[in-house]
């Protein structure tokens, strides 16, 4: 294949895709394609989609591609800290920060994130496929991307501070109504029609009337 290197930096890679998300959006409003897809909903996406972007520039970028005399020739599995917690250090700090989004995130969009388990699962099992890309993007493109097992202890800790946030806001009266009202139908959050049950955090509890209440 001879010698390669080439450089992806996010901003010219991820803006375009960002960018292509709101334009289909702002259509499928214009087009009317069902509740789900309305103005009110666009908000909600359109953060999504931007904190998706920003861990993946946060992650994996610059990506880069290197063969020949720019290969990273480090083997792959030495490139992954298999220590848990021993090498735990303050640069895991922004590795719980980057998945605190993620936690807040996850009731306005997911119907399946109804407790504090599931909240820190989530968080993990992200975290691992974040982790497995970068050990693939190092076999597959010689880089320097490696993988750490602590990023997945942090990640789910940084998903559960998102998601106790988002039960302590809700408590407040205009922060609880404009999340349910900005989450997406089917959501943990979601605005449930009158009667329907809500499941609190490992207690069902049914028959409620007011319709304004989510299942967080």
């Amino acid at each position: 294949m001879g010698d390669v290197n080439y450089r992806f930096e996010a901003i010219p890679t991820l803006a375009p895709l960002v960018a292509l998300v709101c334009v289909f959006l702002a259509v499928r409003a214009v087009l009317g394609n069902g509740p789900r897809w309305g103005w009110r909903f666009i908000p909600i996406r359109v953060v999504t989609a931007g904190y998706l972007a920003g861990v993946a520039g946060f992650t994996f970028f610059p990506f880069q591609i290197m063969y020949g005399k720019y290969a990273d020739h480090v083997v792959w599995y030495n490139q992954i800290n298999w220590y848990f917690l021993i090498s735990l250090d303050p640069s895991a700090i922004p590795n719980v920060i980057m998945t605190v989004p993620l936690g807040i995130l996850l009731p306005l969009v997911s119907g399946k994130v109804i407790s504090s388990r599931r909240a820190a699962a989530f968080g993990a099992v992200f975290s691992v496929v974040i982790e497995v890309s970068q050990v693939l993007g190092c076999v597959l493109f010689n880089n320097y991307r490696g993988a750490d097992v602590n990023d997945v202890l942090v990640n789910a800790f940084g998903c559960l501070l998102g998601y106790w946030m988002v039960r302590m806001a809700i408590r407040i009266p205009f922060l609880g109504d404009a999340l349910r009202y900005l989450a997406l139908p089917g959501s943990a959050l979601a605005i449930r029609p009158k009667g329907v049950g809500v499941v609190a955090e490992g207690v069902g509890v049914k028959g409620v009337q007011s319709g304004q209440e989510g299942r967080l």
